[in-house]
C-alpha cells in the first residue's frame, strides 16, 4: 500500500489540475461559440430583410477603430471578472503558453510529494514517543522482554522497529546490542528521509522553467513586434510581454510553496531523527542495567 500511495497521489494530482484548466478552457470555448453563433444569425436576418444594394468601398476611421478596440477589451474584462476566480487562473494559464504546463506538471509532483510525506512523517512515523518509551520502559523493569516485544511489533514506525531490534538481542553484549539498533537505522532512517529532497529540486526547477518561458515569450514578442504594422506595434508588444511575464509568475508560485514544504518537512524529520538516536540509546542503557541487576 505505501509503495502505491506516491503513484496514486500523482496521478490524482494531474487530474484534478489538468480537469480544472480543461473545464475553464471548454467554459471559455462554448462562450465564444455561443457569441460566434448569435452573430451569425444576427447578420443572417439582417441580409434578408434587406435589399441588396451596391457594395461600396469600406471605409476605415482610425479613430472609431480604436475606441471600437477598446470597448472590446473593457467588455472582455467584465467577463473576466464576472467570470470568477477560476475563469481568470484558465485565463492566466492560457496566456502564458506551453511553459505553463511544464511548471504545472512539476507543482503536481511536488503536492503529491508533500500530501505523500506529511502522511508518513505525521501520521505512520510520529507515534508519541514518550507514551511509547514509559510503556517499553516498565516492561524492562518487570522484566517481561517479551511484551516489550510485542508492543514494538504492533507499530510501524522507525523508532518502533529499532527498539524491537535492540530489545531481540537483550541476551547478547552491549556492543551486539548496538550493532543491532545501528543495522536497523540502516535501514529505517532512509524512509524518513525518502522524497524530500525532491521538493527542492522541482522548486529551482519551476522558476528556471519560468524564466526560460520569459526569454522565448519576449523573443516572440519582438519578431511578431518587427513583422507587425505600426498602429499594432504597441498592442502585439503588451500582449507578448504579459504573456512572457505569465511564465515567470507561475513558476514562482510553484516554487514558493513546495520550498516551505522542504523546509517543514525536513525540520520534521530532524526531530523524529533526534528521538530515535536519544530512545535508542535509553533502551541499550535500560537493557544493560536490566542484565547487571538479573
Amino acid at each position: 500500500m505505501r509503495r502505491i500511495s506516491l503513484p496514486l497521489l500523482l496521478v490524482l494530482s494531474i487530474f484534478l489540475c489538468g480537469g480544472i484548466v480543461f473545464a475553464q478552457s471548454g467554459d471559455a470555448l462554448s462562450e465564444t461559440g455561443v457569441a460566434a453563433d448569435s452573430t451569425i444569425s444576427d447578420s443572417t436576418a439582417i441580409e434578408e430583410d434587406t435589399v441588396p444594394v451596391e457594395p461600396e468601398p469600406p471605409q476605415v476611421v482610425p479613430d472609431t477603430v480604436a475606441a471600437a478596440d477598446i470597448e472590446e477589451a473593457e467588455e472582455e474584462a467584465e467577463e473576466i471578472e464576472k467570470g470568477g476566480l477560476f475563469s481568470k487562473m484558465a485565463l492566466f494559464f492560457r496566456s502564458g503558453g506551453r511553459a505553463m504546463w511544464i511548471i504545472l506538471i512539476f507543482l503536481t509532483i511536488g503536492i503529491a510529494i508533500v500530501i505523500e510525506r506529511v502522511i508518513f512523517l505525521f501520521g505512520v512515523a510520529d507515534m508519541k514517543p514518550e507514551k511509547f518509551m514509559g510503556r517499553i520502559a516498565d516492561f524492562i523493569r518487570k522484566g517481561s522482554i517479551e511484551g516489550a516485544i510485542a508492543s514494538c511489533a504492533d507499530k510501524s514506525a522507525p523508532l518502533a522497529r529499532i527498539i524491537e531490534a535492540a530489545l531481540r538481542n537483550y541476551r547478547n553484549t552491549e556492543r551486539d546490542i548496538q550493532n543491532a539498533v545501528d543495522e536497523m537505522a540502516l535501514a529505517e532512517l532512509p524512509r524518513l528521509n525518502a522524497r524530500t529532497g525532491y521538493l527542492a529540486m522541482l522548486a529551482n526547477v519551476s522558476t528556471m522553467v519560468g524564466l526560460l518561458g520569459t526569454i522565448f515569450g519576449l523573443i516572440a514578442a519582438f519578431e511578431s513586434v518587427a513583422a507587425a504594422d505600426p498602429a499594432e506595434k504597441s498592442v502585439m508588444l503588451a500582449n507578448g510581454i504579459s504573456m512572457a511575464m505569465s511564465t515567470t509568475a507561475f513558476g514562482l508560485i510553484s516554487a514558493i510553496p513546495l520550498l516551505i514544504a522542504h523546509s517543514f518537512l525536513t525540520a520534521k524529520t530532524d526531530n523524529l531523527i533526534d528521538d530515535i538516536d536519544r530512545y535508542s540509546v535509553m533502551v541499550i542503557n535500560m537493557l544493560a542495567q536490566a542484565r547487571k541487576e538479573g
